[in-house]
C-alpha cells in the first residue's frame, strides 16, 4: 500500500503539530510507502520562498529543504490528465467542486493507486474512488 500526504499534512509533520501525525510519518517512510506529488512539493516550495523572503532562512525553509532531499519526487505521468479531467468534470455536474490545486492531488492519488492522507477529508471524500485517511485522527 503507497500513502500520498496532501500538503496539510506535511505542512503540519514538518511544523511538529501532531506526535500522532509525526509517528504514523515517520513509521511510513521507513516502510518506504509515502509518495511525495510534486504538485504537493510546489505548494510546500510556495510556502518556504514566502517564508524565506519575509524572514530569512527558518526553521520551515530547512525542513523543506531536507524533505526535498529525502524524498523522490513523484511526475505526474501520462494518465495524470485524463483522470484530472474525469474527476473535474464529474464534481463540477454534481454541483460539488473541490478546489483546482486539491483536483490536481487527488488525481495524482487515483493515477499512482495511493491513499491519500489530509486532514481535509470532507472535500477529498467528494472524489469517487479516491480512499482517504487523516492521520491526525485514525
Amino acid at each position: 500500500m503507497s500513502f500520498l500526504p496532501d500538503t496539510n499534512v506535511f505542512s503540519a509533520y514538518l511544523a511538529g503539530r501532531s506526535s500522532t501525525l509525526a509517528a504514523r510519518m515517520r513509521t511510513e517512510f521507513a516502510a518506504g510507502s509515502l509518495r511525495l506529488s510534486v504538485m504537493v512539493m510546489a505548494e510546500l516550495e510556495y510556502g518556504a520562498e514566502k517564508a524565506r523572503l519575509q524572514l530569512g532562512t527558518t526553521k520551515f525553509v530547512r525542513r523543506v529543504e531536507l524533505l526535498r532531499s529525502q524524498f523522490e519526487i513523484v511526475p505526474f505521468g501520462p494518465e495524470f490528465a485524463r483522470h484530472y479531467a474525469r474527476i473535474r468534470a464529474k464534481l463540477e455536474a454534481e454541483g460539488r467542486k473541490i478546489g483546482d490545486r486539491d483536483t490536481i492531488i487527488a488525481a495524482h492519488a487515483l493515477v499512482l493507486g495511493a491513499t491519500l492522507v489530509t486532514c481535509n477529508c470532507d472535500e477529498f471524500s467528494r472524489v469517487p474512488g479516491l480512499a482517504v485517511e487523516n492521520w491526525e485522527t485514525d
